[in-house]
């Protein structure tokens, strides 16, 4: 069983080195199942993050939920107790760069849980299962304990695993949908 760390590292490196055309193609696909899918129909609140370096671009996701009138959210963390909240994404939101890269909003008020319809897993590596290996921190795994909606993920093949090879524990949350491009 490899350690997480090393498995996370493995699974950056490799999308690193995904060439843009490769890329592109599975996001498209991507994006199109997430669209088609039930989860997405029946949304009309869609939490998602914002996307950096390696992750898959959620701007597509958001200039779609936006287009189709669903409320974004996304997120806030706070590093003391490594809890989230999600915002609403307006234009009086102001975001700023976390301690970890990400842009967060730094002000307006947070959507209690149970108006959240759909949240967008990110992550580094699943199983079509659900099984779900995230960057190291908790937070989703954390906010997700206790929610009652739509969980989905968007997975590029190099991040789809047949079983994991990872420690799965009892805190780690399963994620309701995994949409891979093949």
């Amino acid at each position: 069983m490899t350690t997480k760390k090393a498995l996370r590292e493995e699974i950056i490196a490799t999308l690193t080195k995904l060439p843009a055309d490769v890329r592109q193609f599975q996001a498209k696909t991507l994006y199109e199942r997430l669209f088609e899918s039930v989860a997405w129909s029946k949304s009309q609140s869609v939490a998602v993050t914002l996307s950096t370096g390696i992750e898959l671009d959620t701007q597509p996701i958001i200039e779609a939920a936006q287009a189709a009138d669903k409320q974004v959210l996304v997120p806030r963390t706070f590093t003391a107790d490594r809890s989230m909240v999600f915002v609403p994404l307006t234009d009086t939101v102001r975001l700023e760069r976390s301690e970890y890269g990400i842009m967060e909003p730094v002000n307006g008020n947070s959507v209690p849980k149970d108006q959240i319809d759909l949240v967008i897993v990110p992550g580094l590596g699943f199983t079509k299962a659900g099984a779900r290996l995230g960057f190291g921190g908790g937070y989703y795994d954390r906010f997700l304990a206790d929610y009652d909606g739509r969980t989905v993920t968007l997975a590029l093949d190099c991040q789809v695993f047949k079983e994991p090879t990872w420690r799965v524990r009892d805190h780690d949350i399963v994620i309701q949908q995994v949409i891979t491009a093949h």
